[in-house]
């Protein structure tokens, strides 16, 4: 974790207080590729218990650092899922959320709605959840239907790729719904 935490210290230099963004452990498998050689059946999902004890190990040492938010991207979780991603998402955000040394998790998903997901995110046992209104502005109703009053509610309302066509009356009403 040497340049994390390098990286946190000059953050905390300039009188930042850091946010470490991790792209998800069930993302990161989804995104990979398998190596040359690999079994046939096999899957990237299968070095997920694995790969688990990574992300708590180094959660364990964002915490003894100080870290107060780490936020884990999970884009993915707008897709269309099989049985077997879905099941683990479950087991990851178990694992995770029943980390003991850990900072609070944000987790983060964009470029598109959560759908038959939604349950998933809401469920994470994380403390944070963001969720893209600039593509699925339909979702918010659900999201708050959903949401536990002890998770807090981050929304994207402006396209990061094009701020400029960004309808400001329109992100402020989804914001001031989240809000009320």
């Amino acid at each position: 974790p040497t340049k994390i935490l390098t990286e946190i210290d000059e953050a905390r230099a300039i009188a930042l207080e850091p946010r470490p963004v991790l792209v998800g452990p069930v993302t990161f498998l989804r995104l990979s590729k398998l190596a040359l050689g690999a079994p046939i059946h096999a899957t990237t999902l299968n070095a997920l218990d694995r790969l688990i004890p990574v992300y708590e190990e180094l959660l364990a040492v964002l915490a003894a650092k100080g870290v107060a938010w780490v936020q884990l991207d999970e884009p993915c979780l707008v897709l269309d899922l099989d049985s077997h991603t879905r099941e683990a998402y479950r087991r990851t955000f178990q694992r995770l959320s029943f980390c003991t040394k850990r900072p609070k998790l944000l987790l983060t998903t964009y470029f598109g709605a959560l759908d038959e997901n939604l349950d998933l995110a809401l469920r994470s046992g994380f403390e944070a959840l963001h969720v893209d209104l600039v593509r699925a502005p339909e979702q918010l109703e659900a999201v708050l239907t959903g949401l536990e009053s002890n998770m807090l509610l981050s929304v994207g309302v402006v396209d990061g790729r094009n701020i400029w066509r960004a309808d400001l009356d329109r992100a402020q009403f989804l914001v001031r719904r989240a809000v009320q």
